[in-house]
């Protein structure tokens, strides 16, 4: 039972079991604590609250054996004397993470921790901890995937708080119900690692195996090795013994990399460097053969032309073997809006199908799993994977397999709309001049499929005066416009309306916005009309096709070009339906048909 300290009342200890409460303490410390700091004092102050929080905690665990005190910093950081009533937050905190289970406790640290960094810190780092409901599915794949817990080494390259340490330690603790704790200890020890580049939270994780741990040492009369090792892990070498299995959430967003590390990782880089890219590449090569590599990680890989040769290395060198889809963007990971997924590979496995699931977090501390069907590699890796998002596509899966055109097929190519505004800010006109051509901005393609000319939004003005040398900015020819930036959650990804050839007539030329991308005729008279082509982007048929495909909020100009198409003389019964003006219930089902037998029965 907590005995409660003097200077900490219990009673007023949020819920730990409802992350939304934690956060919100946390959130309120760091706006009281923030005020009149800089960033570095900023972190200094989480690191200062979270120390004393993590104390409480110890103290509760350790108030019958005072034999096992807190383990002292891997690293000298800051940690200062809080102000009240900030030591009593953290202290009530720390109380009630003594009633859960380690695991929840570890995430809740985690998220007080996380919730109190400055934003730049955390953005430069990626912090973002897993929720134990995640990480636990994720260990359960890569059981799936063969890991055995009575001998494998296993490493998280980017552990921070221990989120994935703390559970595999104790998947390790349940491979031997029998085993003396002295030989448990030894095994901890020499099979399991984390690599963390921020020192305080490689101390947290230490800290979190340290309390998975505290029964087994109290047998043992002794503590756990540091099995936590500060730095970055892009730098280290592999090791000559290689791991069984790399598991985490590794970091992620953009990243400049210098020469040297360009080189060093160019087997899978294309473009723009992206960290969590770069910690897949790392685990291969952390991995043996054989081994299993298990990470949380955005979406966006699937498709994205910038991991082409990442998912090249991945097809050729460790295929996956099971992918979840986490069913929600919003509420997952706390400050992030992202399409995330949960995947196990085998390092020189063998080349089949992948079971696919859906995953959707039910409140509980628990996830909903369904299984959703399998997918298979291209021929060519590195093209997008496509994959069923429901269970009723594998068929839709199937037949884009089948599919051996592209819209290059159809006449057409892709291209973002090439005005940046905010760049020309001058040059926007709020009403037409000699030598000003209309501005088409994102909102001009309605929801419904529609061109409606207008600039109704803050800061949008409908026409635009180019200079000498915007020649490049300026659109003569008919193309299809399509809205650039949309989300899973709507009810349709694609977007489309044709640019009319009558507005193009009566007004010379338009000027596109980079927030619509174009679909532009690659020869004079394309097989597929303009009209055609927007009628059939906006249909449910080809709206699900693209979502087989695409891996992020962004409709690519890369994805759009590589999405499977029946031949462009299949779409003649379409392009007939068009012109004659039918109604769309009739274009939506020649276009069903489209992908269910390859022909548009009208």
């Amino acid at each position: 039972m907590a005995r409660p300290r003097p200077d900490a009342d219990p009673s007023q200890a949020p819920d730990l079991s409802d992350p939304a409460e934690t956060l919100g303490v946390a959130r309120t410390m760091a706006r009281a604590l923030a005020e009149a700091h800089t960033d570095e004092e900023r972190l200094s102050l989480a690191r200062s609250f979270c120390y004393r929080l993590v104390a409480a905690w110890w103290r509760v665990l350790t108030v019958e054996d005072p034999g096992f005190p807190l383990r002292p910093l891997l690293h000298p950081v800051p940690v200062d004397p809080l102000p009240e009533p900030a030591a009593a937050s953290a202290d009530s905190i720390g109380h009630a993470a003594a009633a859960c289970t380690p695991e929840a406790a570890v995430y809740a640290i985690g998220l007080t921790y996380t919730g109190m960094l400055p934003r730049p810190f955390r953005a430069k780092n990626g912090i973002y901890y897993t929720p134990p409901p995640l990480t636990a599915r994720l260990i359960a794949q890569a059981t799936e995937a063969g890991v055995d817990w009575s001998r494998a080494r296993v490493l998280d390259p980017a552990c921070g708080g221990g989120a994935f340490l703390a559970p595999v330690a104790q998947r390790i603790l349940d491979a031997f119900p029998d085993v003396a704790p002295q030989i448990l200890i030894k095994n901890i020890a020499s099979r399991l690692r984390g690599f963390e580049i921020d020192p305080f939270a490689a101390w947290l994780s230490q800290v979190a195996l340290d309390a998975v741990m505290l029964p087994v040492c109290r047998e043992a009369g002794r503590a756990l090795p540091v099995v936590v090792s500060i730095g970055d892990s892009l730098q280290r070498r592999p090791p000559r013994d290689r791991f069984d299995l790399v598991i985490g959430n590794p970091p992620y967003g953009r990243v400049r990399l210098p020469a040297d590390e360009r080189l060093r990782f160019r087997r899978s880089l294309y473009g723009h460097a992206n960290l969590y890219g770069l910690f897949t590449d790392m685990a291969l090569r952390q991995v043996k053969p054989g081994g299993v590599v298990a990470y949380v990680t955005p979406t966006s890989f699937l498709a994205g032309e910038y991991f082409k040769n990442l998912r090249r290395l991945l097809g050729r060198q460790a295929p996956p073997v099971s992918v979840d889809l986490v069913a929600v963007r919003k509420g997952v990971f706390e400050d992030v809006l992202q399409e995330t997924l949960l995947a196990s590979y085998r390092r020189a496995g063998e080349l089949k199908p992948a079971l696919v699931h859906e995953v959707m977090p039910n409140g509980d501390d628990e996830v909903n799993v369904a299984e959703i069907g399998s997918f298979a590699l291209p021929k060519d890796p590195s093209l997008p994977w496509l994959m069923p998002r429901l269970p009723e596509q594998a068929a839709l899966i199937e037949r884009l397999q089948s599919f051996k055109h592209r819209l290059a097929d159809w006449g057409y190519c892709v291209s973002t709309g090439p005005l940046v505004w905010n760049r020309h800010k001058s040059q926007l006109r709020r009403s037409k001049e000699d030598d000003s051509y209309p501005l088409i901005w994102a909102e001009a393609v309605t929801s419904d499929g529609r061109f409606v000319f207008r600039a109704e939004k803050r800061n949008h003005e409908p026409y635009f005066a180019p200079k000498d040398g915007d020649d490049w900015l300026i659109t003569r020819e008919p193309c299809v416009l399509l809205q650039r930036t949309t989300a899973k959650e709507q009810n349709r990804r694609l977007i489309a309306a044709a640019l009319p050839r009558t507005f193009l007539k009566e007004h010379g030329a338009v000027v596109i916005e980079n927030h619509l991308n174009m679909l532009r005729p690659l020869v004079k008279a394309p097989i597929v009309s303009p009209a055609a082509l927007a009628a059939f982007l906006n249909s449910e048929a080809a709206d699900r096709a693209f979502r087989c495909v695409s891996g992020s909020v962004a409709v690519s100009a890369y994805e759009l070009e590589s999405l499977p198409l029946p031949s462009p003389e299949s779409l003649a019964p379409i392009a007939d339906l068009v012109r004659r003006r039918v109604s769309r219930k009739r274009i939506e089902e020649a276009c069903r048909q489209l992908f269910a037998t390859g022909k548009a029965r009208v």
